[in-house]
């Protein structure tokens, strides 16, 4: 539908021949306030507009005569205009697929092997273009089955659409990003490997990303796909991004349905922070009605007995573990996160300065992980060995799940360096937990001391929130009594060292204590204590469970259950014969001083 502009408001400034003059339809859309896009034949008494093409009459009778005129579209036979087979283009077509998107995408076929079908085929290839450079192909068969050029960047397909945009669309395929071509909307990226997320392309096309405003997360409309917009929004930071939900599973299927535009003008936003109305709210409100609490992460292995009745974490959760130097803290917390780790496919970076150098702390999570000692003894005694195959078996199931937070040359642990470096990591590793041990290994600001305390739990808060990550705060107590058995007290939040904000303004807590053995047989047992939790249905506040410790692996278990399984391959696959005596152990943080 044309616009129209009416003759006598124009200004002329002759009233024969023809002129410029500037479109009052579009002139304050432009940039460029002299460009004369506007052209007025006034022997013919019209005028068009080249950029707008906007129309202006000098007899408005004469619009219907220029304007309702039917014209025939000549008949033709389909032709295929494109470099791709005619089979190939039909089938695109089937998809709402214009010629004209498949050759702007720079669309091509070749014939390549598919692991997937054993056998060579015609493919349709997607070429990844950085700049003018080719950097990767991906090939897509007519059975859909994929493969890329091997030993190629992986980087987010279509990457060059978005540079200097304000905003990008994100989806989980090429044939999602031709849909979105095909409705004007061009500044769309694709993942490179469907619904897998992978650190390999955020990292490299991070220098495209970093200066978009807003990503529009349009990936299906699945299980895989919503847990990928999860993953996304994390990298990017909700605040700054979009999600929409198709009415179909994908944006292509919505083309198919007609209704992609309607689709797109229906995205929604992520809840981070600020102002919500109850409409915002509804899906996690009718998501709690239909599938119950939110979820909560606890170690599933029997190894932990009743633990996810005593104890639980969620995501956009602080929390604060304590207890007296040498009752293990560090140890428990270290064989609590590696379970989460495991058990839920998360991603964990820990800071933790007073185990350096980092290559012996890996030692300690080496032999949690596989069920036997790095060393092979044990005071005096020979235990089971962790083998080098078993070590890069460790290697290969860590790689890209545990990362370590370190100040490199010229830089000191200050919080905001802290949180700058996890936000980093957040980005380009999608990083789901965060380890702090211990809280005095981070630079206080100069001030109040209490004040600044309050400030940083604060801000550890909001980046659990915001970011939709967990944190453990590792905090030492302040000092403690013995009573006149020489024994110390349990500690609580409110022990630890500085101030009770770390009890009251945390979402969850726990102390470890340790009960040594005495000379009438009690054997040495650490305690784990429940002493907050956020919400009722993650755990029993002042509840606790007790713990053996096997001394040459590292790990805690309860109701007699062998603590010798291979994490990697399952509970319960590896089993010693007997287990060592259990003797009094020294802990990570035995090097502490209490007091």
């Amino acid at each position: 539908m044309y616009n129209f502009i009416a003759w006598e408001t124009l200004e002329f400034k002759k009233l024969k021949g023809k002129e410029k003059l500037r479109c009052p339809s579009c002139d304050g859309q432009r940039t460029d306030k002299k460009d004369r896009s506007l052209l007025i034949n006034h022997a013919e008494g019209y005028g068009k507009c080249f950029y707008c093409e906007a129309l202006a009459f000098k007899d408005s009778e004469d619009i219907k005569k220029k304007t309702e005129i039917e014209y025939k579209i000549p008949t033709q036979d389909w032709k295929n205009y494109t470099a791709l087979s005619d089979p190939m283009v039909k089938w695109l077509e089937t998809r709402k697929i214009t010629q004209s998107t498949a050759i702007e995408l720079g669309w091509t076929e070749e014939k390549q092997y598919q692991p997937a079908l054993k056998k060579e085929v015609l493919n349709i290839v997607f070429n990844f273009f950085e700049g003018d450079t080719l950097v990767n192909k991906k090939y897509r068969s007519g059975d859909k089955k994929f493969t890329q050029s091997a030993g190629t960047k992986s980087i987010f397909y279509n990457i060059n659409s978005v540079i200097g945009q304000d905003e990008a669309f994100i989806v989980e395929g090429e044939v999602d990003v031709a849909s979105l071509h095909s409705i004007g909307i061009k500044n769309v990226i694709s993942v490179p490997n469907g619904a897998n997320d992978n650190d390999e392309y955020w990292i490299q096309s991070e220098p495209y990303l970093k200066n978009v405003k807003k990503f529009i997360i349009a990936v299906d409309q699945d299980e895989k796909g919503n847990e990928l917009k999860e993953k996304i929004a994390q990298r990017l930071g909700r605040y700054r991004c979009e999600f929409i939900e198709w009415e179909g599973k994908d944006a292509n299927e919505d083309l198919i349905l007609g209704v992609l535009e309607s689709s797109v003008l229906k995205r929604k936003r992520f809840p981070v922070s600020g102002t919500f109305t109850v409409s915002d709210l509804m899906p996690d409100i009718l998501d709690l009605y239909d599938n119950g609490l939110p979820s909560t992460y606890s170690p599933k292995a029997k190894i932990f007995g009743n633990m996810k009745d005593i104890y639980s974490t969620m995501r956009g959760q602080v929390n604060v573990g304590t207890g007296i130097p040498s009752h293990g803290k560090s140890n428990f917390t270290d064989w609590y996160v590696l379970n989460l780790i495991n058990d839920y496919k998360l991603k964990a970076s820990w800071f933790s300065p007073e185990h350096s150098p980092m290559s012996l702390y890996q030692t300690n999570l080496i032999e949690k992980v596989i069920g036997k000692s790095f060393w092979g003894k044990v005071d005096g005694h020979e235990v089971n060995r962790v083998t080098k195959a078993e070590i890069k078996d460790y290697h290969e199931w860590a790689n890209e799940k545990i990362y370590l937070t370190d100040a490199v040359s010229g830089e000191f642990p200050t919080w905001d360096w802290l949180l700058d470096k996890f936000k980093e990591q957040m980005y380009s590793f999608g990083i789901d937990i965060f380890i702090i041990d211990a809280f005095n290994k981070v630079l206080l600001p100069s001030g109040n001391r209490l004040d600044e305390i309050s400030k940083v739990l604060t801000k550890l808060t909001h980046f659990a929130q915001s970011n939709n990550v967990i944190v453990f705060l590792i905090a030492h107590p302040t000092k403690m009594r013995k009573d006149d058995a020489g024994i110390y007290g349990v500690p609580t939040l409110y022990d630890v060292s500085g101030s009770a904000d770390f009890r009251n303004m945390t979402h969850n807590g726990y102390t470890i204590y340790r009960h040594f053995e005495d000379d009438n047989g009690q054997e040495d047992e650490t305690e784990f204590i429940n002493m907050k939790t956020k919400f009722s249905f993650q755990g029993k506040m002042q509840e606790s469970i007790r713990f053996k410790f096997c001394k040459f692996n590292g790990r805690y278990y309860s109701n007699d259950v062998e603590p010798t399984y291979s994490m990697l391959l399952g509970e319960d696959t590896y089993k010693e014969k007997e287990l060592p005596k259990l003797l009094p152990c020294d802990v990570f943080d035995d090097n502490e001083v209490p007091f």
